[in-house]
């Protein structure tokens, strides 16, 4: 396999420059709360960053940027109930491994159970040695709540410490580099308080959203005599100290912490950590509650490093939605719920539902229903923009206004520069996806019915709405749009932004209006009506639907290939190998801009674009589409593209490589497999483009899930029944999965030769599963066994 995984997300050595990224990785949450794994003992700095975040808490900051006032809104990160230090009495300088020996150090995640540890010996100035050991955890039982203990050994001394255990209301949104040069701090009305020994609290109030915000905290010391001989509250903060005597087999110092919102929150805070139990029983609890979640989450890999890859993506989606959001208005943040992308909502979530809707589909409807919130958000956007239908936003967060922020900034020229990536449509096409993979997947006929119907046509209007005949090539043409290669958002010299006919945009948009007529045909007759009364949608609004999904552009280089967009063929040749050589590690649009340039005028992508086309349009859909508008792409066709594309692609996202990995998979494997152990290793590779302190990338995380389900045990959901289509690649070692869909539960299971499928023996009724040597009923409690020699003769329409 090759991978390079520390073991179990663990890191055995302390490495300051590196830290950032580790607390990153081994942040923990609950699906509502977000903490970042910082040593307990620092505050924010050059090393540490500690991070506590409310899943969609947010506030919006003016700044003033070329002469306009612009408005960002980003999550929000509270006041750090974390913070808890130590020094030998009588000394002046708490503990800091800066000034220490670190004889040994290890900080590890569970993902199992969701709790991480850190143990360390260290040796100070005057030869003390202590060994270390801090255990934290995000509780699964209790949503508001976290805790942690830190014990105290020492090794070759004996005397008294100084306890210092606080909550740091000095906090800012400063993590995140490229956002420096933003307003950041979000919180005004801190006020911190000590109510009584060992309980703290810091209330504070967001600057814009005005949202109420409370973090208490409870210290208590075991195993060792101590006093309590300060006590402060501040306008920023609680801290309490306290005098400790040592005992040989060390103290333990225990914190539970808790963070509410609203006018009760302060109370609700305060009696949660009052009335918690002991951090064994606090731990206890949490491990069941993860226990219950994980049981959902089956999934086995022969090969170790694969395994323990596999468990850490699983882990990350769901410490990011979880039970706890259902009732929430919550959508999935790209890099979790950190300062990484504002804590924004973009298009990942149409790499994460698949996997949560065959294991934990009550959660992807929850995210399908923060979409629905927000359809006359979208229907407005359309109207302001001269369109009918639903256009909703690249980038959400609270509300469903267009959240993209106007500029971002140029650390390489010192200069702002405009951002237009607003103006990927293509949005609409994938919450459309997201509604109608979901219902098939599980048979949520009200939902379907209902907002899901609701959804699709107003998506469908939109497409329908901003294509405009082109009487020239009898085509629709879609323009004023940005593909998901964001490099290019302009032509060259242009004053107005936004490109001609992009391939995966008109694609996308092809399949939805197909989609939503396809949902009227199979609608009882009454539903019909109802529906189509209440959207106004008349025939002749119906007849054009159908005339755009057949009659949209796509555009072709002459040898048949898929180009990105109108004119792309233009542009001038630039290799990413060869700007990696000239300028190493810079990101190209800021460099070109920088060097007076204008990374429009190169056909250099950022990421797959056109191939994002077969990895969504996976079992034939993306030949349905095509033929559906008149085009005929043959698999050589297909395999030219993606030869061209990989050749331009600088994959400046981690999505990008996954992406190839699964659009690949049915015709060149062993591109696809590299593809796929570079998306797992990406985020764990301090060297790569898409790694950094600022959260992982979890629709890479979800969507390798995906790519092993879908296309490499081609497992899909049909009304009438199951397909499978597998295209296992050659390193692809033992696999078991399983999930749930509609037809009821069922396990896969690859060993390397053979795919078998296994229908759980509650299953309600045999189900026919379509496959490469034809179709067969598989009863409940039976299996099925499908030889991988099969894949060879795949033919291009299964592909």
């Amino acid at each position: 396999m090759g991978f390079e995984l520390p073991a179990t997300s663990a890191f055995e050595s302390y490495d300051p420059e590196d830290e950032a990224r580790r607390e990153a990785l081994l942040t923990l949450g609950n699906g509502l709360l977000s903490l970042r794994s910082a040593v307990p003992w620092a505050k924010a700095g050059d090393v540490h960053y500690p991070g506590l975040y409310r899943a969609g808490l947010y506030n919006r900051l003016p700044d003033r940027i070329e002469g306009q006032e612009v408005w960002n809104e980003s999550v929000v990160n509270l006041p750090n109930p974390t913070f808890l230090t130590f020094r030998h009495a009588g000394e002046p300088k708490w503990f800091a491994l800066e000034d220490m020996r670190v004889l040994s150090y290890r900080h590890a995640l569970d993902a199992a159970s969701g709790v991480a540890t850190r143990n360390l010996v260290v040796e100070d100035g005057q030869g003390r040695r202590t060994a270390l050991k801090e255990i934290r955890f995000v509780s699964m039982a209790e949503p508001e709540l976290m805790a942690l203990r830190l014990e105290i050994r020492p090794q070759n001394w004996r005397g008294r410490i100084e306890l210092c255990s606080a909550i740091d209301g000095r906090v800012a949104n400063d993590r995140v580099a490229c956002l420096k040069h933003f307003s950041s701090q979000h919180l005004i009305d801190v006020s911190g308080t000590v109510l009584e020994s060992g309980v703290g609290c810091v209330t504070a109030r967001t600057s814009q959203s005005a949202i109420t915000i409370a973090v208490a905290a409870r210290t208590e010391i075991f195993n060792g005599r101590y006093e309590a001989h300060q006590r402060q509250g501040d306008g920023a903060g609680a801290e309490e100290r306290f005098f400790c005597d040592v005992p040989d087999d060390g103290i333990a110092v225990e914190k539970a912490m808790a963070m509410a919102t609203g006018a009760e929150g302060t109370e609700r805070a305060l009696a949660l950590v009052r009335d918690a139990g002991r951090f064994d029983d606090l731990l206890a609890a949490h491990r069941q509650g993860w226990a219950a979640l994980s049981e959902h989450a089956y999934i086995e890999a022969e090969t170790p490093d694969l395994a323990i890859a596999l468990r850490l993506a699983e882990f990350r989606i769901l410490q990011t939605v979880s039970s706890h959001v259902l009732g929430h208005d919550l959508g999935f943040p790209s890099r979790g719920w950190q300062e990484a992308y504002r804590g924004q909502i973009f298009w990942d979530e149409m790499l994460v539902l698949p996997y949560l809707t065959s294991h934990f589909p009550e959660l992807a409807k929850s995210l399908l229903l923060y979409r629905y919130r927000r359809l006359d958000d979208a229907r407005a956007s359309a109207a302001a923009a001269g369109f009918r239908g639903a256009m909703f936003p690249w980038r959400s967060a609270s509300d469903g206004g267009e959240h993209t922020p106007r500029f971002q900034w140029n650390p390489l020229s010192g200069r702002w520069m405009r951002d237009n990536t607003n103006l990927q449509r293509h949005i609409a096409s994938a919450v459309a996806y997201n509604v109608w993979n979901y219902c098939l997947c599980t048979g949520d006929e009200s939902f379907l019915h209902h907002e899901g119907a609701e959804i699709l046509l107003e998506v469908a209007r939109f497409w329908g709405s901003i294509a405009r005949y082109n009487a020239k090539e009898d085509r629709f043409d879609i323009a004023g749009i940005v593909g998901p290669d964001e490099y290019h958002t302009a032509y060259p010299g242009a004053e107005v932004p936004g490109l001609r006919n992009n391939s995966y945009t008109n694609v996308m948009a092809a399949w939805t209006l197909a989609r939503a007529l396809e949902l009227l045909d199979r609608l009882p007759a009454e539903a019909r009506r109802m529906l189509e009364r209440r959207l106004g949608v008349d025939d002749a609004e119906l007849r054009h639907w159908d005339r755009v999904s057949r009659r949209l552009c796509v555009e072709f280089a002459a040898d048949g290939t898929l180009l990105p967009f109108a004119g792309f063929d233009r542009l001038i040749p630039l290799s990413p190998e060869e700007l990696e050589d000239e300028a190493p590690g810079q990101r190209p649009d800021w460099l070109m801009e920088a060097r007076g340039d204008d990374i429009n005028r190169y056909a250099l992508a950022k990421q797959a674009d056109t191939l994002m086309l077969p990895y969504l349009l996976s079992h034939g859909q993306l030949d349905e589409t095509l033929d559906r508008l008149g085009y005929r792409v043959t698999s050589a066709d297909m395999q030219r593209t993606a030869a061209e594309d990989l050749a331009r692609m600088s994959h400046d996202s981690s999505l990008s490589e996954l992406v190839c990995a699964g659009a690949l998979s049915s015709f060149d494997p062993e591109r696809s497999w590299q593809c796929f152990k570079t998306t797992l290793e990406a985020e764990h590779d301090p060297s790569g483009p898409t790694t950094s302190g600022d959260g992982a990338h979890l629709g890479a995380m979800a969507g390798a899930l995906d790519v092993l389900q879908r296309h490499y045990l081609g497992f899909r959901v049909e009304e009438a029944g199951l397909q499978l289509c597998p295209n296992p690649p050659p390193g692809l070692r033992g696999i078991t999965f399983r999930q749930v869909c509609r037809h009821g539960r069922f396990t896969l299971l690859w060993d390397g030769k053979t795919l078998r499928i296994e229908a759980d023996g509650a299953n309600p009724a045999p189900v026919a599963v379509r496959h490469l040597g034809g179709s067969d009923d598989l009863a409940p409690g039976a299996s099925l066994a499908i030889p991988s020699r099969a894949v060879d003769a795949l033919p291009d329409a299964a592909q």
